[in-house]
């Protein structure tokens, strides 16, 4: 059916219930104060004093104690941090130079370390290329397995409102 062929149907019956121009106008414009109930009531908007109600609980609300692997993780980090200043104020004044310079010979290592080890890789690469992938395909395929049998431990979830 076209939309002239329902524009029609349309005419014709808004012609039957409504013969005259203004009690048609007047039937359309409660059919769509009808449409914009209907909608309200599909999705309600929400109480006037919904974010007060919700800042309320909120306040009341405890906020939740950290964890033990955020209290572990805080007291590593701190007291890295305080191991290298004590490091520091106690080897003297030279001591910034010489961190810096332990710091760049450090660089300098971790990049010759992982240039031989990227040498290392290319020549097994080349002359053992088949076995390592299957290799890497076998260790990736049990990771996986791994990684999914992990997530199916805790797969007990509670709902509560």
């Amino acid at each position: 059916m076209s939309d002239h062929d329902q524009d029609r149907d349309l005419e014709q019956l808004l012609a039957e219930l409504a013969p005259t121009e203004a009690e048609r106008e007047l039937l359309l414009e409660e059919h769509r104060q009808l449409e914009k109930d209907l909608l309200r009531l599909a999705d309600p908007p929400p109480p006037p004093d919904f974010v007060n109600l919700v800042m309320a609980r909120v306040a009341v609300a405890r906020a939740a104690a950290p964890s033990r692997a955020e209290l572990v993780t805080a007291g590593t980090i701190i007291s890295g941090a305080l191991i290298a200043a004590m490091s520091a104020l106690l080897r003297g004044g030279a001591s910034a130079s010489s961190m810096g310079l332990a710091f760049a010979q450090l660089v300098v290592n971790l990049r010759e370390a992982a240039l031989g080890l990227h040498s290392a890789l290319f020549a097994v690469w080349h002359t053992a290329a088949l076995p390592i992938s299957a290799m890497l395909a076998f260790s990736l395929v049990l990771c996986v397995v791994g990684l999914r049998r992990v997530g199916t431990l805790g797969s007990e979830v509670k709902v509560a409102s």
